[in-house]
C-alpha cells in the first residue's frame, strides 16, 4: 500500500474509541464473530506488531451488527482512524495540519483541487510562509490524496478544530517526533488553566497571555475554551516546526496571536500586564538539560516587570529537588535570590501522559517583596506529590497560589490548605528539597499555640494526667520530609512483607509467631489472632524476616494504615510492609508519629514513597516518646477495664436471668441511661 491509497486505518484501540466501548470488548468481538456469517474485518496491515484495520470496513461492520454504542460509526470512522496509511510520517502529519489550517482559512473543501491550485491557495493565505506554505509544498505527490483525506477527516470530526486535535492525539500515540512524552495530562492542563485564569483576574483587563517557548499550545487552547472571548495571545516568532505547528493550531481554533521576537540569546520583551506560561523541556527542545531549563526561566525573570506574572511547569528534579549539578544549583539559587519566585509546588505523578511516573513542579513568578529586607522575603511552598489533583484540590491550590502573590496582610488573612510560607534564606540554606525541611513564616502563631495549649490543658485536667506543656522556643520547630527522602538519607529502612502460604497460617491464639497483615494493620485489636508455627517458619521460610520493637508496619489498600509493633518478633504478611527507623540517626522520626501520619492519609494515596513524615525537634523527641509511652499504657489500662466491664455486664445478665445469683437491692448506682 502507498500513501496515495485512500483507505483509512485503525488500531483496535481506535475501534474501541469509535464504538464507545472498552478496549477488551473489541478483542471479544473479534474472537466470537470468527466463523459466523458476519466475521470481524480482517487486518489489512501490521505496523510495529500492531494490527491495522480498514476504517470503512470496521464502521460498516459495527452498523450491520449493531455492536457498540455509536450508531454513526461509519460516518465517524475517519475521525478515529490512525491518520490514514501505514507510511504516514512526520512530513505527512505537518502537511495534514497545514491543510486543515488552509481549509479553515479558505472556509471551503479542498477535494477536487489540483496540486497547483492547493499550492496557490496556500501561498494566498500564507504569503510570508509563517505557518503552512512550506508544509503543504513538502507533500509533493501526496498532496491531492491528503487533501481528500482532510475533507473526510473534517466531516467526520465535525470541523477543522476537532479534526486538528484528533491529529495531535494520533501524533502523540505514534510519537512521530519523540514529543509525545511532553503531552500534558488532563489534570495538568486543568491546573495550569485555572492558575493562569485566576492570575489574570488579579491584573488589568488588558492582560495578555504570553508563551515565550512557542509550544504551549495545549494550555493556550484550554484557556481559550474557558474564556473564548477574552484571550489576547503572544507567542514566540520562532521558525522551528513546533512553533509553526502551534500557530496553525491557534489559527484553526480562531485564536488571534501576536508575535514576540525572541533573540538567539533567549531575551525578549513584553510590555503591559501579562501572564507568561512555559513548560520545560519545550516541544522545540525536548532534550533540554537542567541548566538550559533554568537559563530559560531566567530569561523570563529578566523580562518580567512588576505588572507581570509567570507560571512555569518543569520536572521536579529541576525546580524543587536536590541533586542538581553545581552550575544548575547556582542558577536556581540565583533565581530564588531575585525574590521573583513566589510559589513552589511539587505535583503528583501523572502530569505528563508519556511519563506518568515523572514528578513535575510549578513555579509562580511575580514581583519581588521589595518592601521587605532580603532576609525577610518568603515564598509559598507546597508538596502535593501524594494528593490526587481533583477539582476541589485544584481550586484550593489555585487559591493558595493567588494568595501567595499578596503582601503580608493578604497572606495573614488567607487560610492556606496546602501551602506554608518559607523564608527565602532558609530555602537557600537548606540541603533538602525546596518543599521540605524549611522554617515556616509565622502567620498567626500566637492564636494557634494558645488554642492548642487550651485544648491540651482541658484534656489533661479531665484525665488527671501529670503532663505539662510550655510555649515552644524557635529551636523546637519541626520539619517534614517524604518517605523517599528519608530512605535515601538512610534515616528509614524499607523491609518488604513475607509471602506465607495460606495453609501455614494458624487462626486463633496459640504459641507461635504473631502474624501482622493488612487485617491487623487496619484493626490492631486483631493482633495475635493469627500466627505461624515457629519451626514451620524457620524450616519453610529461611529468608523470612521478623520485626524489631518500634517497627512501623503499614499497608496502602484499601486506604493507608499503619501500626507500631512495640513488641517485635512478628512476621509481616505481604502486602503489608515495614518501615524501620534508624536508631542511631532517626533525624527526628518517632514511630508513633510516623504511623499516625500514615493513618491520617485519605484513600487513594498509594504512592507510599511520597508520603510525608513529620519530624520532632531534637530537644523534644525523648520527651514526646516518654509521654506517648505513658498514654499508651493508660490506653491499655482503659481497654482492659472496658473488657472487664463488658464481661461483668454479660455475667450479671446471665446469672440474674437464669436465677443462679441474686443482686443486692442496695448495689451502688452511678449515672442514668
Amino acid at each position: 500500500m502507498t500513501i496515495t491509497d485512500t483507505s483509512l486505518l485503525m488500531t483496535m484501540s481506535d475501534i474501541a474509541a469509535l464504538a464507545h466501548v472498552q478496549r477488551p470488548v473489541v478483542s471479544v468481538w473479534r474472537s466470537r464473530a470468527a466463523g459466523t456469517d458476519a466475521p470481524f474485518p480482517a487486518p489489512i496491515s501490521r505496523q510495529r506488531g500492531v494490527d491495522l484495520f480498514d476504517a470503512g470496513q470496521v464502521g460498516g461492520w459495527l452498523e450491520r451488527t449493531g455492536r457498540g454504542n455509536n450508531r454513526e460509526a461509519t460516518a465517524d470512522a475517519a475521525a478515529y482512524a490512525v491518520s490514514a496509511r501505514h507510511d504516514f510520517d512526520e512530513v505527512a502529519f505537518r502537511g495534514v495540519t497545514a491543510l486543515l489550517a488552509l481549509r479553515e482559512a479558505g472556509d471551503h473543501a479542498l477535494g477536487g483541487l489540483t496540486a497547483a491550485e492547493l499550492l496557490d491557495a496556500a501561498d494566498e493565505h500564507d504569503p510570508d510562509d509563517d505557518l503552512l506554505f512550506r508544509e503543504v509544498d513538502a507533500l509533493g505527490t501526496r498532496l491531492v490524496a491528503l487533501a481528500e483525506y482532510v475533507d473526510a477527516l473534517v466531516e467526520a470530526a465535525y470541523g477543522p478544530a476537532p479534526a486538528f486535535e484528533r491529529m495531535l492525539t494520533d501524533r502523540a500515540k505514534r510519537n512521530f517526533a519523540d514529543e509525545g512524552d511532553l503531552t500534558l495530562s488532563r489534570a495538568a492542563i486543568d491546573l495550569m488553566t485555572h492558575t493562569v485564569t485566576a492570575l489574570r483576574f488579579t491584573q488589568h483587563a488588558d492582560s495578555v497571555v504570553v508563551d515565550p517557548t512557542g509550544s504551549a499550545g495545549d494550555l493556550l487552547v484550554a484557556i481559550h475554551e474557558a474564556h473564548p472571548r477574552d484571550l489576547p495571545v503572544l507567542t514566540a516568532n520562532d521558525d522551528d516546526p513546533a512553533a509553526r505547528l502551534q500557530r496553525r493550531r491557534l489559527m484553526v481554533h480562531g485564536i488571534v496571536r501576536t508575535g514576540v521576537p525572541v533573540q538567539p540569546s533567549g531575551a525578549f520583551t513584553v510590555d503591559g500586564s501579562a501572564v507568561h506560561i512555559a513548560q520545560y523541556p519545550s516541544a522545540a527542545q525536548p532534550t533540554m538539560t537542567p541548566v538550559e531549563m533554568l537559563s530559560a526561566i531566567d530569561d523570563i525573570v529578566l523580562q518580567l516587570t512588576d505588572q507581570q506574572l509567570a507560571v512555569v511547569l518543569a520536572p521536579a528534579t529541576v525546580l524543587t529537588d536536590i541533586g542538581l549539578s553545581p552550575e544548575a544549583d547556582q542558577l536556581r539559587s540565583s533565581l530564588l535570590r531575585s525574590g521573583r519566585v513566589r510559589a513552589i509546588v511539587r505535583l503528583p505523578a501523572g502530569m505528563l501522559s508519556g511519563k506518568p511516573q515523572q514528578l513535575q513542579a510549578i513555579w509562580v513568578l511575580g514581583a519581588a517583596h521589595t518592601q521587605h529586607a532580603l532576609a525577610d522575603r518568603y515564598a509559598m511552598v507546597a508538596d502535593l506529590v501524594a494528593t490526587p489533583l481533583d477539582t476541589a484540590v485544584i481550586d484550593d491550590l489555585v487559591s493558595d497560589l493567588v494568595a501567595s502573590l499578596g503582601d503580608r496582610s493578604t497572606v495573614r488573612a488567607h487560610s492556606f490548605r496546602f501551602a506554608r510560607l518559607a523564608l527565602t534564606r532558609t530555602l537557600l540554606a537548606s540541603r533538602q528539597p525546596l518543599i521540605a525541611g524549611v522554617d515556616t513564616v509565622a502567620v498567626a502563631p500566637e492564636q494557634s499555640a494558645a488554642a492548642l495549649a487550651i485544648d491540651i490543658d482541658r484534656l489533661v485536667t479531665a484525665l488527671h494526667s501529670d503532663l505539662t506543656v510550655f510555649p515552644a522556643t524557635p529551636d523546637q520547630s519541626s520539619n517534614t520530609m517524604t518517605v523517599h527522602e528519608l530512605l535515601t538519607a538512610g534515616h528509614l529502612r524499607y523491609i518488604p512483607g513475607n509471602r506465607i502460604a495460606a495453609e501455614d497460617v494458624i487462626v486463633g491464639k496459640v504459641d507461635g509467631i504473631r502474624l501482622i497483615g493488612p487485617a491487623e494493620v487496619a484493626n490492631p485489636t486483631e493482633l495475635g489472632h493469627r500466627s505461624i508455627d515457629r519451626l514451620r517458619f524457620a524450616a519453610g521460610y529461611p529468608s523470612g524476616r521478623v520485626t524489631e520493637p518500634g517497627d512501623v508496619v503499614f499497608c496502602t489498600s484499601p486506604k493507608p494504615a499503619a501500626l507500631v509493633d512495640t513488641e517485635g518478633t512478628s512476621v509481616v504478611l505481604f502486602p503489608a510492609r515495614i518501615l524501620r527507623i534508624d536508631r542511631a540517626d532517626p533525624n527526628g522520626l518517632l514511630a508513633e508519629v510516623l504511623a499516625a501520619d500514615i493513618a491520617a492519609l485519605p484513600p487513594g494515596h498509594r504512592r507510599w514513597r511520597a508520603w510525608k513524615a513529620r519530624q520532632v525537634a531534637l530537644t523534644q523527641r525523648a520527651a514526646l516518646a516518654d509521654a506517648l509511652t505513658s498514654l499508651r499504657w493508660e490506653q491499655k489500662q482503659t481497654r482492659d477495664r472496658l473488657g472487664q466491664l463488658d464481661e461483668l455486664t454479660d455475667l450479671l445478665m446471665t446469672g440474674i436471668t437464669a436465677g443462679t445469683i441474686t443482686l443486692a437491692s442496695n448495689a451502688p448506682s452511678k449515672g442514668t441511661t
